[in-house]
């Protein structure tokens, strides 16, 4: 597997050769937000379908559950917004409900990973005529999808999204040209089942330094970003993110975040990789350590970069709560919660059971998020 720095890196190569992401940057308007004012919101994953005839990436799910878990991001950890994703309208449609009633914003995220270009389309229609159905005003916000050039065949050469990653690095600048074009088409197409079904503010939820570098924002409403760049100065961040200011839009942080292990934060958006699936069981690879107070001090300082910038309308950390990767308090190699990005310890009574029932125990990265949201 390699990792995000190096496809990136080859996207980064791509936008240069074909002009894209350059231009002078322009105030934001509409944000409506003084520096310095930010309060952290956070994903709430409702599972993700992967393939068909596979169970969803969440096994467990009961309404109690949600409740529970939608009350403790509302009062606990005082977040404004959500970003709610997954593959079941269902879930997505109780979250959104859940999270409405506690007056929080909702950024509703259909995903529905690895499926034909048409049966994506029409999920992401039927996604937004219920959260249209939910939208009072603007407390319902609609995300069209999650780096679809990587989680949308037809777009980049690949069956699956982990052969797309896996062939990023061995495309030809020749290739570029109709990648980016077919990922437009497919955009557009995007935006025209969206607009057709909600009539309120609309996003995507682009990769940083990707294809938030391709997409046409004069579509959207809202500059929305995955950004798990790693600088060593706050001044950086600023620089970095002028590159989406010249669309004049807002920009929301649809997800940030590091895992929980010593060298999370520069490893970023691809954290997740220290575990050998190779494996059975699934282990941890050899030579990472388990580190909450890195993730903790990385989770602090993007969510005051954030707040420095007044465009930035909002931040949610990816993701809260993430019963899938599973705390092992005594064997370090299937501590999968090393390789999550959540402010909690899962804690199932089955280690070995997705379907388990599980408890949540706050990392140090939890209390660093609720001290910067009092």
């Amino acid at each position: 597997m390699i990792n995000r720095k190096v496809f990136l890196r080859s996207l980064a190569g791509a936008a240069a050769l074909l002009g894209l992401g350059g231009g002078t940057a322009v105030a934001a308007g509409g944000a409506g937000r003084a520096a310095g004012r930010l309060r952290g919101g956070v994903c709430y994953d409702t599972g993700v379908l992967h393939a068909a005839g596979e169970p969803l990436s969440r096994v467990r799910w009961s309404r109690q559950l949600l409740e529970r878990e939608i009350a403790m991001i509302a009062n606990d950890l005082r977040c404004p917004s959500i970003t709610a994703f997954g593959s079941d309208l269902g879930r997505l449609a109780e979250t959104t409900d859940a999270a409405l009633r506690r007056g929080m914003q909702v950024f509703v995220q259909p995903r529905f990973y690895d499926h034909p270009q048409t049966e994506i389309l029409a999920h992401m229609a039927e996604a937004a005529r219920q959260a249209e159905r939910r939208r009072t005003g603007d407390n319902v916000k609609f995300v069209t999808g999650c780096e679809h050039f990587l989680f949308t065949p037809g777009i980049v050469p690949g069956d699956t999204f982990l052969e797309r990653i896996e062939n990023m690095p061995s495309i030809p600048q020749s290739d570029w040209p109709a990648i980016v074009r077919r990922f437009r088409e497919f955009m557009a197409k995007a935006v025209e089942v969206t607009r057709r079904e909600f009539h309120g503010r609309i996003t995507y939820g682009a990769a940083a330094g990707a294809d938030a570098m391709w997409n046409d924002w004069s579509l959207f409403d809202i500059v929305g970003l995955d950004y798990y760049a790693h600088f060593e100065t706050d001044a950086e961040y600023t620089t970095d993110l002028d590159k989406y200011r010249r669309w004049g839009k807002p920009l929301m942080i649809l997800e940030f975040g590091c895992c929980t292990f010593t060298g999370a934060a520069k490893a970023g958006g691809m954290g997740w990789d220290i575990v050998d699936y190779e494996a059975d069981p699934p282990v941890i690879k050899p030579g990472f350590e388990r580190d909450e107070r890195e993730q903790a001090e990385h989770v602090a300082r993007m969510l005051r970069v954030f707040g420095t910038q007044p465009d930035v309308a909002g931040a949610h950390l990816y993701s809260a709560i993430s019963p899938d990767s599973p705390h092992h308090p005594t064997c370090r190699d299937r501590d999968y919660d090393m390789a999550s990005y959540g402010l909690f310890r899962p804690i199932r009574e089955r280690f070995d059971d997705d379907n388990s029932p599980y408890r949540l125990e706050p990392k140090k990265s939890f209390y660093a998020f609720q001290r910067h949201n009092r």
